[in-house]
């Protein structure tokens, strides 16, 4: 007697297959996932209770928070009804005192994004903390989540995916260290799902909330531009010209310039000051050579220039899929603008993604010896102080070239 099979058991054979990852082992796999992630639980609850605070001193011990303190106060400024001092160097230093920071942490985002912080100013500072570490990290599982429609491999594997996007260096620190990256990556999900499910609408407003990081938001509604999406543009054009009226209400018409002249020397010490860390073309050029040198910028600049012409000829007109381009696009911002921290690399999450987004068993078959691979590598990252420079530049660089030709990584895996 032949055997018969259902079409139930057909499926979830070739989603075996598919998977590349047999059900025993894919069990083991989320248990040791849940594992690390409640291991994380318990050793973030123990940092915040154990974690130096509102009576740190500098040099006193491990001081709680990273570069949160700097968000911290531009919300406690704004509570305070400062924010006419918002960019003042001894106004960001008092609202700092006693957070264990040497000094100050220069915050240089736009008034607007301080105005959403000061409700954390407004609570104890390890309260506040310990939220926005929350938000951020709800805002990535959430990404993932907004992704699983469209990268089959999430629909099997999302606690995993999780958890190793959690634990990626990169995204540990930022997610850890009071940085926002984690809405960066959720902006760049939600615009992937908004075009692949045809809402410009949703796509242009996340564009334009996504402002607050011009160096993101810029290039990527120039590439929404060109593959044809002109709803989405307008949105986000209205989102920005809404976001700008608002805030003139508030700090007058000329607020643009005043920012921009009041943080330029802000920027510009920090790009000093963290040249070690910086993973753009023209950043990690200054850290090995210094800033004067002409031909060190001309080839920074032309370096950052040849990625954006790569980046316009794959979205142009819809060149290549959405998937592909969104993946080139995470990986080569991060090569462009000269102000790119390391923890910004937490956008190739976005990328490795992309290359598992076709489905087929090859693709996802990379797409797992990539991430690992990324996963991996990320940690040269901790070898910039003895380099002056972090090596971690040649994983973005990598994975932006392996998203501009998918096709040649996958035949080699297959």
């Amino acid at each position: 007697m032949s055997a018969v099979t259902t079409p139930t058991r057909d499926r979830a054979a070739a989603d075996e297959r598919t998977d590349g990852v047999r059900a025993p082992r894919r069990g083991r796999v989320h248990r040791i996932a849940v594992a690390v992630l409640m291991g994380l639980t318990v050793a973030f609850v123990g940092a915040v209770v154990m974690g130096a605070g509102l009576d740190a001193e500098p040099g006193t011990g491990p001081r709680l928070g990273g570069d949160f303190p700097a968000f911290y106060g531009a919300g406690s400024i704004v509570w305070d009804g400062d924010l006419d001092r918002l960019y003042d160097a001894d106004r960001q230093q008092q609202a700092q005192e006693g957070l264990g920071v040497d000094g100050y942490l220069a915050f240089a985002y736009p008034p607007h994004v301080a105005l959403g912080y000061a409700p954390f100013g407004a609570l104890d500072f390890r309260v506040s903390y310990a939220l926005h570490s929350l938000l951020t990290t709800a805002a990535l599982v959430l990404a993932l989540g907004l992704l699983r429609p469209v990268v089959p491999a999430l629909k099997n594997h999302f606690v995993p995916v999780v958890a190793a996007a959690i634990t990626f260096f990169p995204l540990f620190t930022a997610l850890g260290g009071g940085q926002n990256t984690g809405f960066t990556v959720l902006a760049f999900a939600a615009v992937w799902r908004a075009l692949d499910d045809d809402q410009e609408v949703v796509a242009g407003l996340v564009i334009g909330l996504l402002l607050y990081r011009p160096q993101y938001a810029l290039p990527l509604g120039g590439l929404v531009l060109l593959r044809g999406h002109g709803l989405a543009t307008v949105t986000a054009a209205t989102t920005a010209l809404i976001t700008w009226a608002g805030t003139s209400v508030i700090m007058g018409r000329s607020w643009l310039v005043e920012w921009l002249d009041q943080v330029r020397p802000f920027i510009e010490r920090d790009a000093e000051v963290n040249a070690a860390n910086s993973i753009s073309v023209l950043g990690f050029l200054h850290a090995l050579f210094g800033t004067e040198d002409t031909l060190v910028n001309v080839v920074g600049f032309v370096g950052a220039g040849a990625v954006v012409a790569i980046l316009m000829r794959l979205w142009w007109r819809g060149h290549v899929p959405l998937a592909q381009g969104i993946g080139a696009a995470a990986a080569g911002v991060l090569l462009i603008s000269p102000h790119t921290m390391f923890y910004d690399a937490g956008l190739l999450v976005i990328a490795v993604l992309a290359v598992a987004a076709p489905g087929t068993e090859a693709a996802q078959r990379f797409a797992l010896l990539l991430g690992v691979a990324v996963w991996l590598t990320a940690w040269v990252h901790l070898s910039n102080d003895a380099l002056g420079a972090t090596p971690l530049i040649l994983v973005v660089a990598s994975v932006f070239a392996i998203s501009v030709r998918p096709d040649l990584s996958t035949r080699l895996a297959r």
